[in-house]
């Protein structure tokens, strides 16, 4: 028997996107960017994003049947992220998604963003998985170890206690004057840099937990250009090798924390997803941690795959889809921009 067909539908935060997945395999894709828009503001501005969703949001749906070469009566669940994000954003794709599951009368499954990020890496990936495994998900609004017992089954072991990784990285981008989003313009930088140059501090080496911090290293960015400005007009070296250390720094707090719970816990695999995910970088320091433990590092088989997008909410409804876990009353489904992972 084949797998169901799912139409699913992101609006979490700037990115409009829809996909058709039948299992975890990934027959569509279409993610409409709204960077150009926030721009200016040098961030995400929620009534922005949420016009930018309703205009768009027909046309990726559209677009995504095209592409999976499928027609409404071969689709067999509607699955939406519910929580966490923006507000405004989760709100134009649940209201499309309830608007859809009632007029074709079809089920509506409700999926939490971070696990979808957390099972990325097994869209397409034809692999049998070992349990548990760990799911590392860095992002611009979250750095999370979620350990997996198994699909459904998680517990968050460690998480950024204040700002997330991406959000570190985009703040010191944008101190250096990198525009909007600096997270990938640093990485680009940071490759022409000395990772070396300058000595980022490592946060919270005195606690036992798995807990991460990244604010007091946006506190020592800010305080260290700062005193080099007031040298010397930072010239495009120093830049690079100011983005080299600050992301070396990032990505080494990270790796601190997961070779201390590795030594704790036994895990079989690790999963790396969200948008700091796409970083070569990060990728390599991980394998790097990993090497001593024997394990595997799993990331998305595309970088479409690392930012928000569709194609993994379908995945993690897949999973759903087999245990029919759908919403019981459509009307009531809400957002929930503050969703939890294991709550």
């Amino acid at each position: 028997m084949s797998e169901p067909l799912i139409l699913a539908i992101d609006t979490s935060c700037d990115d409009t996107s829809t996909a058709v997945t039948a299992g975890t395999k990934v027959l569509s894709n279409v993610i409409a960017s709204q960077t150009q828009l926030h721009a200016p503001y040098g961030g995400v501005f929620p009534t922005v994003a949420k016009q930018a969703h309703k205009e768009n949001i027909n046309q990726t749906i559209k677009i995504a049947l095209k592409r999976a070469k499928v027609t409404w009566d071969k689709i067999s669940a509607i699955a939406v992220t519910q929580g966490p994000g923006l507000a405004p954003s989760l709100e134009v794709g649940i209201a499309k998604s309830k608007e859809l599951a009632t007029k074709h009368k079809l089920p509506l499954i409700a999926v939490n963003h971070i696990e979808a990020h957390a099972l990325s890496p097994l869209a397409n990936s034809g692999v049998d998985h070992q349990f548990p495994a760990l799911a590392i998900v860095v992002s611009g609004g979250h750095t999370d170890f979620i350990k997996i017992t198994q699909i459904g089954e998680y517990e968050r072991l460690g998480f950024s206690i204040d700002d997330a990784a991406g959000e570190a990285l985009d703040k010191v981008g944008r101190m250096l004057n990198l525009g909007y989003p600096a997270g990938p313009i640093i990485e680009q930088f940071a490759k022409k840099g000395d990772s070396k140059k300058h000595s980022v501090p490592l946060p919270m080496t005195g606690r036992e937990d798995f807990n991460m911090s990244f604010s007091g290293l946006k506190t020592w960015a800010r305080n260290k250009l700062e005193q080099i400005e007031t040298q010397n007009t930072l010239n495009k070296q120093d830049t690079y090798d100011f983005a080299a250390s600050f992301q070396y720094g990032v990505f080494r707090h990270i790796c601190y924390k997961l070779n201390k719970l590795l030594k704790q816990h036994q895990i079989s695999e690790v999963w790396l997803g969200g948008g700091v995910a796409a970083n070569i970088e990060i990728r390599r320091m991980i394998r790097e941690t990993l090497k001593s433990h024997n394990i595997k590092l799993f990331t998305p088989y595309s970088k479409r795959l690392c930012m928000d997008n569709a194609a993994m909410i379908g995945v993690v409804a897949g999973f759903k889809f087999e245990q029919q876990q759908f919403v019981k009353n459509i009307k009531e489904l809400e957002r929930r921009p503050r969703w939890e992972i294991n709550t």
